[in-house]
């Protein structure tokens, strides 16, 4: 009764359907709700705004002095009063190239932000088929109980008219027993499969929809070498891996600005009192008014240690890209070289479900029951065809998601995947 009722309760969670969900939805869902991607999308706001603060320029500083102020600090008896304004000015070539290195890092988060879009559309859709994959199982099993229990009926009526023994009666509910249990777990992964998707999605995992789309089927011979170039060409990954180059190269530069000096302009108004010339009349001397200039420049000196410690971290990590650059590369051809074996694997696999086994299945499911029927061949014998019937159903559906999985993992096969699961 346990294992009736858990049937029951996962039956009435996966018929229960809240509308209905295709890949083109779920994909779409994915763009615009995960958790990651939206993080992406932030990254390249904020990286955009970087280039702004790479371009500041110092704040002027004004500037108040009284000196000769008398020892009670009254400020309106100094003899000297400035008041000035001093503007520090870097050398243009070092504000250039930290706007080159900013506006290299916006290029990266845009090309990082269209890897995510990239890798989250594969993986939304090999959630979805293996979703899929997983409700059409428990559907099959549902069919085929029914069918079991049809023949289960057959074989009490018969051993109630006394043409039947109870022993195939008992082996009959033993398979519809182990049937129901199949039944069960094949709803429990159902169940983690959507919850899987929903996660991708951002939906909520007690609604589960009615998955509209198959799984793939597609007979177009595919041309490798040429899908291989394509990938290859279109391709974040490696053009990220050329991005961090350009942009190390550019570091280099902005290092190799910090050898060249700043520079500082100012100018003053200066009050200054007690001036000559001194005479009878003018006993403490005249107030003058007049305007001050200054001039600075930055001296590196001290053997241009720190300069020479920037170059030397940034030609380093720009040797650190070069080489990252290659090996990417490495993976990148041998990443889609694997999923357009993987895709013509899965295709061989289906054409012999197509042309072979599933017609003949079928041909000996139909004969075998009919010769049940006629006392041409014994339970055994046909509870052993109806199990190879069932596994030939369940491994061509797996064949299919493989297959449908595959074309997902080639349409993201010029990305490297995430370093964990993505959420």
């Amino acid at each position: 009764m346990a294992g009736l009722a858990l049937v029951f309760i996962q039956g009435v969670a996966l018929s229960q359907p809240a509308g209905f969900l295709s890949v083109k939805d779920a994909v779409a869902a994915a763009l615009e709700k995960n958790p990651r991607l939206l993080a992406a999308k932030h990254e390249v706001d904020a990286t955009d705004a970087r280039i702004l603060q790479a371009g500041r320029i110092a704040n002027p500083v004004i500037n108040f002095v009284w000196d000769e102020v008398p020892t009670d600090f009254s400020l309106g008896d100094a003899e000297e009063r400035d008041i000035g304004i001093t503007q520090e000015i870097e050398f243009p070539t070092r504000r250039s190239a930290r706007i080159d290195v900013a506006t290299h890092d916006l290029s990266l988060s845009e090309l990082r932000l269209e890897r995510f879009k990239t890798l989250i559309i594969a993986e939304t859709k090999k959630a979805y088929y293996e979703t899929r994959f997983s409700q059409e199982i428990v559907d099959g099993l549902k069919e085929q109980l029914l069918l079991l229990q049809d023949i289960e009926q057959h074989l009490s009526d018969r051993y109630r008219a006394g043409a039947g023994s109870y022993l195939d009666v008992l082996r009959t509910k033993v398979e519809v027993a182990r049937l129901r249990n199949d039944l069960a777990e094949a709803g429990r992964k159902a169940r983690t499969r959507w919850t899987e998707l929903s996660l991708l999605i951002a939906n909520e995992a007690d609604n589960v929809p009615v998955l509209t789309d198959t799984l793939i089927h597609d007979p177009v011979a595919i041309n490798g070498d040429s899908l291989t170039l394509v990938l290859l060409e279109n391709s974040s990954m490696l053009k990220i891996a050329r991005e961090v180059a350009l942009r190390q190269a550019a570091a280099v530069s902005l290092a190799k600005a910090s050898y060249l000096p700043d520079f500082s302009l100012g100018v003053s108004h200066q009050w200054r009192s007690g001036e000559p010339p001194y005479d009878a009349n003018q006993f403490t001397g005249t107030t003058s008014n007049s305007i001050g200039f200054e001039l600075g420049i930055s001296v590196p000196l001290w053997f241009w240690q720190e300069p020479k410690g920037l170059v030397q971290e940034a030609e380093a990590l720009e040797s650190i890209a070069g080489l990252d650059s290659a090996s990417i590369a490495r993976r990148v051809r041998a990443a889609v070289a694997n999923a357009v074996a993987a895709v013509v694997v899965a295709r061989e696999q289906l054409k012999v479900f197509d042309e072979l086994l599933l017609e003949d299945t079928k041909d000996v499911v139909a004969t075998s029951f009919d010769s049940y029927r006629n006392n041409q061949i014994d339970l055994l014998n046909l509870l052993d065809v109806y199990r190879t019937a069932r596994d030939t159903r369940l491994e061509y559906a797996r064949a299919l998601m493989s297959h449908s999985v595959a074309l997902a993992e080639l349409e993201a096969a010029g990305e490297l995947p995430f370093e964990g699961k993505s959420e």
